[in-house]
C-alpha cells in the first residue's frame, strides 16, 4: 500500500527540503519505488533531486500535471531511479488556478483535492509519495496535506521556527476535520544549525510541550549535507555516509510510528485551547474597538465547537 508523507512547518529556512530529498534518496536505496512531488514554487527538491534548473522544467511540471489530471508526462526520472513531479515559480499560481478549473471546467469535487485525485491516477506504481510543501499556509499547502497520510513537521531550533508550531497544528485541525479525516501527524523532526544554548532551550521547551511527537532524531547542518544542493545526494565518500546516518535514523524512526500506528491527536485540543487563550485576553480589554470585540466574539464561539470537536479526538 502506498504511503504519502507531507514535509512541512509554514517557515522557510527550516530543512524541510534537504529532509524530503535525502529520506527520498534513502527510501530508493533500500529499492523503494518513490515519486517526490515539489508543491514549492522554488522548486528546490526539484534541482536537489534532478540537479537542474527549475526553468527548464516550464509547462512540464506539477502544476500541469494537475491541470491534465494526469501526472504521467511530467514525472521526470533522475539518475538513482527517483520519480519527480517538479515545480517552478508559477507554482505561485496554483491557488487561483485550481478555483479557475472548477470555474471554467466545471470541474466536480473540492479544489483542495485536485492534487489527491491527480496523485492517485499514479499512486498504485509507488511505495512512498514524498511531498515537499512551501513555507506558507497557502492552497499548495493544504492540498498537499489533503492528499497525504501523513505530516511530518520539520522545525529548525529556533524561536520563529518553534512560535510557528501552534498555528500549524490549528491548521492541520481544520484539514483534518473538513478535508482529510484520516491524516495524522507522524512526529516532529528537529534541526540544530549549532551547539548555541538558545536551540538547545528551544529544543527542550519541545520537549516538554509535545513529548512522544518529537522523534529522538536531532538533525545537525552540516557542511556536507549543504555540499548535496551543487553536487547531488551521493554516499560515494566517507564523510557522505556519515553525513547520512542521522537521516537513516531518522527514517527508521519514521517508518517505526507508521507501521505501529503512532498518533497523538491531543496537540489539536492544545492549539485550540492557545488560540481560545488568546482570543479571551484580547476580549479582557476595555479599549477594543466594537468592530474587533464582535469579530473575536464569533471567532471565540467558533473555537470553542472546535475544541468540543478536538476532545472527541482525544
Amino acid at each position: 500500500m502506498t504511503i504519502t508523507l507531507s514535509f512541512m512547518l509554514q517557515k522557510g529556512g527550516v530543512g524541510k527540503t534537504t529532509t524530503t530529498g535525502i529520506l527520498a534518496y534513502l527510501l530508493n536505496r533500500r529499492g523503494k519505488n518513490v515519486l517526490v512531488v515539489d508543491m514549492d514554487s522554488q522548486g528546490n527538491v526539484s534541482t536537489l533531486l534532478l540537479q537542474r534548473s527549475v526553468y527548464t522544467f516550464s509547462n512540464e511540471t506539477i502544476l500541469e500535471a494537475v491541470e491534465d489530471q494526469n501526472p504521467r508526462p511530467y514525472i521526470v526520472v533522475n539518475s538513482d531511479g527517483i520519480h519527480v513531479l517538479p515545480a517552478d515559480d508559477l507554482l505561485a499560481i496554483y491557488g487561483r488556478r485550481i478555483y479557475e478549473l472548477q470555474r471554467e471546467e466545471n470541474r466536480p469535487g473540492v479544489p483542495l483535492l485536485y492534487l489527491k485525485q491527480t496523485l492517485d491516477v499514479v499512486r498504485d506504481e509507488y511505495d512512498y509519495i514524498l511531498i515537499d510543501c512551501p513555507p506558507s499556509l497557502n492552497e499548495q499547502t493544504l492540498s498537499a496535506l489533503a492528499a497525504s497520510d501523513h505530516v511530518i513537521t520539520v522545525l529548525q531550533a529556533e524561536v520563529y521556527a518553534y512560535q510557528a508550531l501552534t498555528r500549524f497544528f490549528e491548521t492541520l485541525f481544520y484539514v483534518k476535520k473538513n478535508v482529510n479525516p484520516a491524516l495524522v501527524m507522524t512526529g516532529i523532526a528537529v534541526g540544530l544549525t549549532d551547539r548555541y544554548t538558545l536551540q538547545d532551550s528551544i529544543l527542550e521547551e519541545c520537549l516538554e510541550a509535545y513529548g512522544s511527537l518529537v522523534f529522538d532524531t536531532v538533525l545537525r547542518r552540516l557542511a556536507r549535507i549543504s555540499e548535496f544542493a551543487t553536487l547531488g545526494i551521493t554516499d560515494s565518500r566517507k564523510d557522505q555516509k556519515a553525513a547520512l546516518t542521522q537521516y537513516e535514523n531518522l527514517l527508521y524512526e519514521i517508518l517505526e510510528r507508521i507501521e505501529s500506528n503512532f498518533r497523538d491527536d491531543s496537540i489539536y485540543l492544545r492549539a485550540l485551547e492557545n488560540l481560545l487563550y488568546y482570543i479571551e485576553e484580547k476580549l479582557l480589554q476595555e479599549d477594543l474597538p466594537e468592530v474587533k470585540r464582535a469579530r473575536f466574539e464569533s471567532l471565540r464561539e467558533e473555537t470553542i465547537q472546535y475544541i468540543n470537536v478536538a476532545k472527541e479526538w482525544v
